[in-house]
């Protein structure tokens, strides 16, 4: 599972850098930018979080969370 931000739709809010900074950053141009590694169980909550505060509805939770 990852989580990635719609970079069109993104006006630099900073909602989700707020909300989880262990998954989100600022790009130079102040939009955000998710990590690119696959979501651990423990990132799930922050995630939805972001998906569910972002203004723009940038925030896109795809694929299934990989258990071990």
């Amino acid at each position: 599972m990852r989580v990635h931000v719609e970079i069109e739709r993104c006006q630099g809010h900073g909602v989700c850098v707020g909300t989880a900074p262990e998954l989100f950053d600022f790009q130079d141009d102040g939009k955000a930018v998710a990590a690119t590694r696959e979501l651990a169980p423990t990132d799930l909550d922050g995630a939805r979080a972001a998906e569910a505060s972002c203004p723009e509805l940038a925030i896109v939770i795809e694929g299934k969370l990989r258990t071990a």
